[in-house]
């Protein structure tokens, strides 16, 4: 009970924090919130990083973050390939570990390391290149993903904590459950809705929005879990304790991991592949 009171306390001021945000970003500072949300992102790199030390996998954090603030910096101002970004950081760790001499456990400060980028700077950068798809509509796709993927998350939440009885992966993820799951399904499916009616203006077919939003739940169902995998493999709960009942940056960015990159190539394919 304690945990679900501060769950709706704190999750209501995250909401209205982002609420604000969308309509600066809208409204007066074109990118503010994307700004914020690349911060994020680095914060939970860094997070993932020190799971990663914390249960005995040795990692290069600093050059990680640096190459996670370039690959996100880039997917806003378009500089180098993504290609290129991958032979940077690897040339850059095989050199620094050769310099530095250190042989000893070199194969997995890469191989982490990389591992670091590619779950988190690499896979949200998606969120930008949704936000730069369209003159008129990255702002509202943005939208639609981030609401339908929280409000996912809190359906399945609430319904899993009061009527959850069958497991859904619980060697990966002990507490989720199939109830859980098929409310998250409504609560996406509720608040696409509501995006598709305020940030859209009712000009978006409700076919289009619908199977955006249920490819948006399904892939953010799946980040979710993915994170569990990686936190359970590091033997840890929450990646950090930031926000009450929340977590850290990583918890609060896990739906996004999957579901940014899944709804930025449903975009290409159905809408927008010239």
């Amino acid at each position: 009970m304690k945990d679900l009171k501060q769950r709706l306390s704190f999750g209501s001021l995250l909401i209205a924090g982002i609420i604000g945000l969308f309509l600066l970003d809208r409204d007066t500072l074109p990118g503010a919130a994307m700004s914020v949300f690349a911060l994020l992102a680095l914060s939970a790199q860094a997070e993932f990083y020190t799971m990663l030390a914390q249960s005995q996998h040795p990692n290069r954090p600093r050059i990680g973050v640096f190459f996670g603030a370039l690959t996100l910096a880039n997917a806003w101002f378009a500089w180098v390939s993504v290609g290129s970004l991958v032979i940077g950081l690897l040339v850059s760790l095989l050199v620094l570990e050769i310099l530095q001499q250190c042989v000893e456990e070199a194969p997995q400060r890469i191989a982490t390391t990389l591992l670091g980028w590619m779950v988190v700077p690499l896979l949200l950068s998606s969120v930008l290149y949704i936000r730069l798809i369209d003159p008129h509509d990255g702002w509202e796709w943005v939208m639609l993903l981030v609401v339908s993927c929280k409000a996912g998350d809190s359906a399945a939440y609430l319904a899993g904590s009061a009527w959850g009885r069958h497991k859904l992966i619980p060697a990966v993820s002990p507490n989720k459950s199939w109830e859980g799951a098929f409310a998250s399904v409504l609560g996406a499916l509720a608040g696409g809705w509501i995006v598709a009616d305020w940030a859209f203006g009712g000009r978006m077919d409700a076919a289009v929005w619908i199977c955006a939003v249920l490819v948006c739940n399904v892939a953010a169902q799946f980040g979710d879990l993915a994170e569990s995998l990686l936190k359970r493999g590091c033997a840890t709960k929450d990646s950090a304790s930031a926000v009450p009942a929340f977590g850290g940056s990583f918890d609060m960015v896990d739906s996004f991991l999957i579901a940014a990159p899944v709804l930025h190539g449903y975009l290409l394919l159905t809408l927008y592949s010239a």
